[in-house]
């Protein structure tokens, strides 16, 4: 049978950095982007069972308490309405459903360079262009806005930024990205800023603070990552009111559990518990990147838990860090990377993490490896 599957997925390949592999009991992993101190104390296993009816419930659409509950979060950079938000099952859900509202068949897409695979990939399997502004290994993979202008054109659909960056873990100040907004909006090019790891920095620094002003704005948060809350899928958009009739035309019905609706209240009330992770990410992110000699790191922010590693030898970084019994994530998957780097993750102990580390650097420093 020939099956007549959508003309634009024919030969495409999906791409992404998640894998199957069979991890080592023994294993140290710093593969996925998780609050590497868990979640909120709010939620006990008392709070859990008390959801326990939700199981055969349908969900409390439109879920008006917990988007009150996010926009209550957010009242100290925006002033937002519920109405504003759309929710869905993680980020990444909300990505896809933006591209299904926002990308055409040959639509151009204008981003940096690496950056999350999985939201790129699916704007191309919607028939997108990427055109990718490549950040340099001679900068540390500092992000430029400025080469970023510089490409903008008028045919630019939307501009997808990751801030703080995946994998690099960096932070794009918001007057570079104010400037970003008013340039593209003069050529009614959209803006997606996907703030995933933004827990992992203080509000002060969301660009949900810029959307009243710039209605080409889409931020995109997740309560997987500094909320810890990773196993309860919750994403959400905030939009500008005047996009709100867009919004509206994504179904969005049922998207959350009526579990994950009542659990995700408790952690976004408990602000303490981000403070205390980001400050404990800091310390041990600091103790990491200072005991390093012989690899190397991109520019990141202290508080976010990623970095990228790199090296200068001719070796397949993550195989070797695997054989050390350390899981990263393969810098083979991020466009404008290849085998020689990866995406750490700092564990919430960072001691056993060095030791291993120690004798990874130590075969990169010996004769055996051969430099580039």
């Amino acid at each position: 049978m020939e099956y007549r599957i959508r003309q634009g997925l024919i030969n495409y390949e999906n791409k992404t950095y998640l894998r199957d592999d069979i991890i080592p009991d023994d294993a140290i992993n710093c593969s996925l982007g998780i609050n590497p101190f868990g979640f909120t104390s709010q939620i006990t296993k008392d709070v859990f069972n008390s959801t326990f009816n939700g199981i055969s419930e349908y969900p409390s659409y439109p879920y008006v308490d917990l988007k009150q509950t996010i926009c209550n979060y957010l009242s100290g950079v925006a002033n937002l309405m519920p109405e504003q938000i759309q929710l869905d099952n993680g980020s990444l859900a909300v990505l896809i459903n933006l591209n299904r509202l926002l990308i055409n068949p040959g639509s151009k897409v204008l981003c940096l360079a690496p950056t999350f695979t999985a939201a790129t990939a699916d704007m191309e399997a919607m028939g997108a262009t990427i055109d990718s502004v490549f950040l340099n290994e001679t900068d540390q993979f500092k992000i430029n806005l400025d080469q970023l202008k510089e490409r903008l054109e008028p045919d630019h659909t939307v501009i997808y930024l990751d801030n703080p960056n995946n994998p690099t873990g960096q932070m794009i100040p918001l007057q570079e990205l104010k400037e970003l907004a008013h340039l593209a909006e003069k050529q009614n090019t959209m803006i997606i800023i996907d703030e995933a790891y933004g827990d992992f920095i203080d509000l002060s620094h969301s660009a949900a603070s810029l959307i009243e002003d710039h209605p080409n704005i889409i931020v995109v948060r997740s309560l997987s990552k500094g909320f810890g809350l990773a196993g309860l899928r919750v994403g959400y958009s905030i939009v500008h009111k005047d996009f709100i009739p867009y919004i509206k035309k994504l179904p969005s019905e049922m998207a959350l559990t009526e579990i994950t609706a009542q659990l995700a209240p408790y952690a976004l009330q408990d602000t303490q518990f981000l403070e205390r992770s980001r400050q404990k990410i800091a310390e041990n992110k600091k103790k990491l990147l200072s005991e390093l000699n012989v690899l190397k790191w991109g520019t990141t922010f202290e508080s976010v838990p990623i970095v990228l590693l790199y090296t200068d030898r001719n070796v397949h970084l993550f195989e070797l860090l695997l054989k050390h019994g350390i899981i990263t994530t393969n810098g083979e998957d991020f466009e404008g990377l290849d085998r020689h780097y990866v995406r750490l993750r700092v564990p919430k102990d960072v001691k056993p993490l060095l030791k291993r580390l120690q004798l990874v650097e130590e075969e990169l420093a010996s004769h055996f490896v051969e430099f580039i």
